[in-house]
C-alpha cells in the first residue's frame, strides 16, 4: 500500500488578545536565528514574550530539577491556567499571509497555512529532506519538547500546487477580517485567519494526500519529533495515531517560493598569511578571475551584479580580500558538474550546486580549510543578507559571496534522496514564532 502524507487542522493555541492586543511585543523569529543578545532582549521586551517558551535562557546553578526546559513547562501551564493562552474552540488549519521584501528589495507576498502533519520516516519518502543537521540543536529541542509536550514553533514544508487549488480554497475562506494582523518594525505584515470550516480543511487535506512534502526549515525540529515519537512508543506501546505521531507545519506551494530564498555567504577568519598572499594562485587552476572595477564601493555591487550573470552558465563566486581592498569574480573553468559524482559519492545534481563546489572545492582543498590542513585553525561564519555580509568582510581575511539556491535545486537534490551541505539555503521569511502553539494535552 502506497503510503501518504496525512495533514490535518489542529486546535491550535493562541495568545489571548484581550490581555495582549499588541501581538508584536510577544512574537520572536524562529529560535535557530536568535543570536545571544537577541534572546536577551527578547526576554526583556515582554513578560509573556514567546521566547520564554521556546527559548528560555539558562541560569547559574540549573540542574535537572530547574532548568529552562522546565521553566518553559511550567510557565506554558500557568498561561493556560491564566488564560494568557487560549486553546481555540475547534480544530483549524491557520491561513498565513506574509508582506516582505525580496531579495532583490521589491514588495512580495508568501501565502501557506499551518497544519497538524502526520511524522514518517525520511525512507518512507512523504517528508523529504533537503539538509545536513547537526546533533547540538537535536538534543536541546527533545529536552525542551519532552518537558512540555507541545510544539512551540512550526517547520517549513513546501507542497505543489501549480493549479493554487488550495491556496484559492483559503483564500476563499479568509474573506473576512483577520484573526491576527500584526506588522513588524523592519515593514513585513502577517495576517493570520484559523479556517475549521470542514469542507475547507477536508479539501486540503485530499490534496495534499497524494504528494511528498519537501523540508524548506527546520530539519533538526523534524528529526527531533521523530526520535520524540518513537521514544514515547516504545515506553507505552502505543503508537499510530497519537498527539506525538504529528507536528506543527507550516506549509507553502512550492510554485509561489522561489523568490524567498536568500544566499548563505562565507566569511572566512584566520587564514594563514602565505594562503592569502598566494589565493588568487590557488584558485586559478578551477576558475577564471576577474577583478571588479568600479571606484569605491560600488566595486561590491559590481563583483555581485556580476556573479549573478556568470552563475546562469557556471558556478560562480565573489571574492573580497579586505586587505588588499580587491573585489574578484570567480567563474568556473569547467561546466556543471565542476566537483566528479564518482569522487564524492554524491549525485550530478548535488555536484553542480555552487555551495557544493564553494565548500568542498574552494574551502576545504584549495584554502585547506579542514583537520590537518594548512588552515584547520580558521573559522568560517555564515552570513545570509547580501548587504550586512559586504559591511562585516571588513573584519574577516576573506568573504565568498554566492548566488542563491534555486528552488529547482532544492528539488533535483531531494528527490535523489540525498541532502545538501549545511548552511546552502535560508527561506525568508522565517514563519514567526507565537502566532499559534500545539499542545498535545488539547488533542
Amino acid at each position: 500500500m502506497t503510503k501518504l502524507a496525512h495533514v490535518i487542522p489542529f486546535r491550535g493555541v493562541r495568545y489571548n488578545q484581550r490581555l495582549i492586543p499588541d501581538l508584536q511585543q510577544v512574537v520572536t523569529p524562529p529560535y535557530d536565528i536568535i543570536s545571544p543578545r537577541q534572546q536577551k532582549l527578547y526576554h526583556r521586551l515582554h513578560p509573556l514574550n514567546a521566547i520564554h517558551l521556546d527559548y528560555g535562557l539558562s541560569w547559574k546553578g540549573d540542574g535537572d530539577g530547574d532548568n529552562r526546559y522546565t521553566r518553559a513547562a511550567a510557565t506554558l501551564n500557568l498561561w493556560l491556567d491564566e488564560k494568557i493562552l487560549v486553546p481555540d474552540p475547534a480544530p483549524a488549519l491557520y491561513f498565513l499571509r506574509e508582506e516582505f521584501t525580496d531579495p532583490e528589495g521589491q514588495p512580495a507576498v508568501r501565502e501557506g497555512f499551518l497544519a497538524a502533519v502526520k511524522l514518517a520516516e525520511f525512507a518512507e519518502g512523504i517528508i523529504m529532506p533537503h539538509e545536513e543537521t547537526a546533533a547540538g540543536p537535536k538534543e536541546d529541542r527533545l529536552r525542551l519538547m519532552d518537558a512540555t509536550e507541545a510544539n512551540l514553533s512550526a517547520i517549513f514544508c513546501l507542497y505543489s500546487d501549480p493549479r493554487q487549488k488550495i491556496v484559492s480554497a483559503l483564500r476563499k475562506a479568509a474573506e473576512r477580517d483577520a484573526d491576527i494582523a500584526l506588522a513588524e518594525d523592519g515593514g513585513d505584515r502577517h495576517f493570520l485567519w484559523a479556517i475549521s470550516d470542514e469542507d475547507v480543511t477536508s479539501l486540503v487535506t485530499r490534496e495534499l494526500a497524494g504528494q511528498s512534502l519537501l523540508i524548506a526549515d527546520g530539519h533538526h525540529r523534524y528529526e527531533t519529533a521523530l526520535a520524540y515519537r518513537n521514544a514515547r512508543r516504545r515506553a507505552e506501546g502505543a503508537g499510530g495515531d497519537m498527539p506525538y505521531d504529528y507536528l506543527m507545519v507550516y506549509l507553502s506551494h512550492v510554485e509561489g517560493s522561489s523568490p524567498s530564498i536568500l544566499p548563505i555567504h562565507r566569511l572566512i577568519g584566520g587564514l594563514k598569511e602565505e594562503t592569502l598572499a598566494r589565493l588568487p594562485e590557488l584558485l586559478g587552476p578551477e576558475f577564471e578571475i576577474e577583478e571588479a572595477g568600479g571606484p569605491g564601493s560600488d566595486r561590491a555591487r559590481t563583483m555581485i551584479e556580476k556573479v549573478k550573470t556568470a552563475g546562469r552558465q557556471r558556478n560562480a563566486f565573489g571574492l573580497y580580500l579586505p586587505g588588499q581592498g580587491r573585489y574578484y569574480v570567480l567563474r568556473a573553468r569547467s561546466p556543471r558538474p565542476v566537483l566528479d559524482p564518482a569522487a564524492t559519492g554524491h549525485s550530478e545534481a548535488w555536484c553542480s550546486l555552487d555551495v557544493a563546489v564553494l565548500d568542498r572545492l574552494v574551502l576545504f582543498d584549495s584554502l585547506e580549510i579542514r583537520p590537518g590542513g594548512l588552515n584547520a585553525g580558521a573559522v568560517v561564519s555564515y552570513v545570509e543578507r547580501t548587504g550586512q555580509a559586504i559591511r562585516e568582510a571588513e573584519k574577516c581575511d576573506a568573504a565568498f559571496f554566492i548566488n542563491p539556491t534555486s528552488m529547482e535545486e532544492v528539488k533535483a537534490v531531494a528527490e535523489t534522496g540525498e541532502k545538501m551541505p549545511q548552511k546552502s539555503t535560508y527561506f525568508h521569511p522565517k514563519p514567526l514564532t507565537g502566532l499559534v502553539f500545539r499542545c498535545f494535552r488539547f488533542e
